[in-house]
Order: C-alpha cells, then structure tokens, then sequence
C-alpha cells in the first residue's frame, strides 16, 4: 500500500496568506485522498527568527508536493538555501512544485519560479481576480492536483529512471497539439512527460490575433521527435489542431492520438491506434511514456 502523499504549503504568515492557505488546504481536503497536508503555521519553532528557515527546510524536503504562495513579502524572505530546495524538486522525477501567484509581486527573476507551472499563468495575481473567477482558477489547480494524485495511486511509479533515458529524448521534444479548451489538460500532460526527462512542447502564443503562427509551428514540429494530438470534439474542429498533426504526418513524424473526450476521428486518424485517456481514474501514463520510448 503506497504511503500517504505529502503537501507543504509555504507562505509569509501574513492575515490574508494565512486564510488563503487555510482555504486551499480545505480544497485539498476534499479530493477524498489519503494526505497528510502541513501549512507554515502548522510549523512549530521556539524561536521565529532563528529557526523558521530549518524548520521549513525540513517541511519542504518531507514533501511529495509544495505549493509556495506568492507575495512580495513572501519573495523578500526566501533564502537560497530555500530556492535550492526547490530547484532540486523540479530537477526531480516524482515530486512537484506548483507556485500559485496570489499577491502581485515581481517575481519573474526567479528561476525556479520561471521554471514551474504557475497559478494563475498570466500577469494578474490571483487576489486581484473577481471572486468567481478566482474560485474557478483555485478549483483548476485543486483538479491539477487530483489529476497526479489519480495517477499516483492508481499507477506504480515507472520502474525506469533518468540514466537509462536516450539521449535523444532529452535532445528532441515531444508536441502536444491542443485546442485551448484542453490547455490545462495540455499543461498536465507536458509536466508528466517533463517528469520522465522528455522534454513537452506547447505553444501557449498561438491564438494571438493577428500572429503568423504556421512558420514556428512548422520549425517546432519539424524539430520534435513526435506529435500528442489531444482529441476532444473541439480539437476535432480546430483548424490548428488539425494543421499540426497533419503537418506532422506529411513530414513522416509519428503522431500519437489521445482520446480525451469521445468525439470522431479524422479518417487519417483512425488508421492510427489511439490511448484512451477518457477514464480520468485509470489513464494510462505508463502505455503513453512507453510508447514514446520505444520510437528509438
């Protein structure tokens, strides 16, 4: 039986990151996992101004996932020896880190935040948000959560690890071609690939009015070791996703269709045999690394 999977949530002990924290955790709460969920303030430390880096040192390096919530105050406290700690999780192959920007800080200095998927993915925080919308943002990302913590208790860890990965892999990325409907799905598929040391591809700039988006699509596409096509009945309509994986084949590039949501597949596309992701509680990771891998 798998242990427990463990989540830290560090912050700045302030009134508003305080009831923000406490409101996550009862979001996570209800996920109907086994977790055990630690907030900064659940920390216990003699002395605040000594102790509190090593005691969240030890929190950090306990965890499965951290979830830093970001704030000016948050970023002028943080040491390195702190950010260390989380670049060695984004380095890592079975522990995450999910930021979630929720004060208007400037934070695009920071590496390891650069590095992360972060919450919410554009320039407005999340307390500047309308209400509703912030509920909807908080909701995504509990989801996000919910997706790897399926996977984790429903799947063995793959048995293979970084060292043994073809170099190739780490050289050539992988394509994920979306409609933006699907891009949160989209971002989770890239991350679990990225934490098999195979690099994701997507182009999050694409939909921008105006942009002549065909000629860096060619170049990526060109450049990547396969094509992921997420197939959901809007991907079907979508004149970009259907550009990209058709392009694809046209180069010879291996396409792999996922069935996210029932819809009908282009003639093209039946020939080639899809993965059945649509049982969001037994999605088959593991066949769709393999199946990556076994191109070399």
């Amino acid at each position: 039986m798998k242990k427990p999977v463990n989540i830290y949530i560090d912050y700045v002990a302030e009134d508003s990151n305080d009831e923000f924290a406490i409101k996550l955790r009862k979001h996570l709460q209800g996920v109907k996992f086994e977790l055990n969920i630690t907030l900064f303030s659940d920390l216990e430390f003699e002395n605040v101004a000594e102790e509190w880096e090593v005691e969240t040192i030890k929190a950090i390096e306990k965890a499965d996932i951290v979830i830093p919530i970001l704030s000016n105050s948050y970023l002028r406290f943080i040491s390195e020896e702190i950010e260390f700690k989380f670049e060695e999780i984004i380095d890592s192959s079975d522990r995450y880190l999910f930021p979630v920007y929720y004060e208007s800080s400037n934070w695009s200095s920071y590496n390891w935040i650069v590095k992360s998927k972060l919450t919410p993915s554009g320039s407005i925080a999340l307390s500047d948000y309308p209400s509703k919308e912030s509920e909807k943002i908080i909701v995504d990302f509990i989801d996000l959560i919910r997706n790897i913590l399926i996977s984790y208790y429903s799947t063995d860890k793959y048995k293979e690890t970084a060292d043994i990965i073809s170099p190739l892999l780490s050289q050539k990325s992988i394509f994920i071609s979306h409609d933006h409907e699907d891009a949160d799905f989209a971002e989770l598929l890239k991350l679990r690939l990225e934490k098999n040391s195979i690099i994701g591809w997507i182009d999050s700039e694409r939909l921008k009015i105006g942009q002549d988006w065909r000629e860096e699509i060619d170049e990526s596409i060109s450049n990547s070791l396969a094509v992921i096509a997420i197939m959901t009945p809007d991907a079907r309509k979508s004149e970009y996703v259907t550009y990209e994986w058709a392009f694809a084949w046209g180069k010879g590039i291996k396409v792999f269709p996922i069935m996210l949501k029932q819809t009908q597949l282009h003639p093209r596309l039946e020939s080639l045999q899809y993965i059945d992701f649509t049982n969001r509680s037994a999605r088959p990771w593991d066949k769709l690394i393999e199946s990556i891998r076994e191109l070399l």
